[in-house]
C-alpha cells in the first residue's frame, strides 16, 4: 500500500492489485478516484487533490 497526503489534510492510498505486467511489477489502483486525480503526461505525473484542487508534480527522472 502507498499514501498521498496533501496540504489540506485529504489522504489517497494507493492498493496493489495483485496483477503483474511482463516485467513483473504489480499494479496500484487508487482506493477512492475521488480524493485525488492522477494526469500522466510525457515527462511527469500529476496529482490533483480533489478537495483543495492543489496539484503536485512528479517529473520523471
Amino acid at each position: 500500500m502507498m499514501s498521498i497526503e496533501c496540504e489540506c489534510g485529504n489522504k489517497a492510498v494507493f492498493f496493489a492489485t495483485g496483477d503483474r505486467d511482463e516485467q513483473g511489477r504489480e499494479y496500484i489502483e487508487l482506493e477512492d478516484d475521488d480524493r485525488l486525480s492522477v494526469i500522466v503526461g510525457d515527462k511527469s505525473v500529476l496529482f490533483r487533490c480533489a478537495f483543495c484542487g492543489y496539484t503536485y508534480k512528479l517529473d520523471q527522472t
